[in-house]
């Protein structure tokens, strides 16, 4: 069975609660950790998927745990699998692409990471949306089986 790792950067708790609840959803075991506990990359070797998830902040800039993981901890993904779950209020904002979204596909790109599905933006306010939050899950589930296979 493949081995996921969720890594989550939070600054009001909405990225944390998501990444905890995404075991409720998922057909695979997942471990979940904050990257801004990470030090180094040795735990990433560990896994084969990758589920990375972080909020847009401002005018399309990354959550600053997240900014801050891939600017200190060089990262290699080589034959590692990802995805991606960007959280945002996206209402009043129809000018601004999904910033913490493309940033973290560049970084992951960079290390030679490969997209898994196609990613996931989760709007938080009003209301997170759960429901898409669940369909966007249940399509890794089936990428994930596609692998186990």
């Amino acid at each position: 069975m493949i081995k996921a790792l969720v890594l989550f950067g939070s600054s009001r708790g909405n990225s944390k609660l998501v990444a905890n609840r995404m075991a409720d959803f998922a057909s695979f075991n997942l471990d979940v950790v904050n990257v801004a506990e990470l030090h180094d990359a040795t735990i990433i070797q560990q896994y084969e998927l990758l589920i990375f998830l972080a909020s847009t902040w401002g005018d399309g800039e990354l959550q600053e745990d997240m900014e801050n993981f891939f600017s200190r901890i060089p990262i290699d993904l080589a034959g590692k699998a990802y995805a991606i779950c960007e959280l945002g209020n996206y209402y009043g904002y129809d000018d601004f692409e999904f910033g913490a979204l493309r940033i973290m596909q560049v970084e992951l790109s960079r290390a030679n990471g490969r997209e898994l599905i196609e990613p996931f933006c989760m709007d938080s306010m009003p209301k997170k949306d759960w429901n898409g939050f669940e369909r966007w899950v249940r399509q890794l589930n089936d990428a994930v089986s596609r692998i186990d296979a």
